[in-house]
């Protein structure tokens, strides 16, 4: 349960990173479409258009990267929960059949 518990404490760190990446991305693209849109663009503003673009290549890779992880540590949340729960009908089984025999003992 721990481990779950680490686990959706990393998933909702990483759903944070991806919030702030996704907005991050979208501030530089808005303000690389303003330096586009802006007249006689000069020497200063093409180096500033091609450092956004660079960031922008590079942030949607890193979004891509934490898409996968997210995907990733989401099916092993999901599959930890599960095992938890097939573990949790395994010992109310066999807590069932300890307490029958328990009676049939105290029976004899």
């Amino acid at each position: 349960e721990t481990e779950v518990e680490q686990l959706q404490r990393l998933l909702a760190g990483m759903e944070k990173d991806h919030r702030d990446l996704l907005a991050r991305m979208e501030s530089g693209q808005a303000e690389l479409e303003r330096l586009r849109k802006a007249e006689g663009e000069r020497a200063a503003q093409q180096e500033r258009s091609s450092q956004l673009e660079k960031e922008v290549a590079g942030l949607r890779e890193k979004i891509h990267h934490l898409d996968d992880m997210l995907k990733s540590q989401q099916r092993k949340v999901r599959q930890m929960i599960e095992q938890l729960q097939n573990s949790k009908s395994v010992i109310q089984a066999k807590d069932t059949a300890i307490q029958e025999l328990k009676e049939r003992v105290s029976y004899l």
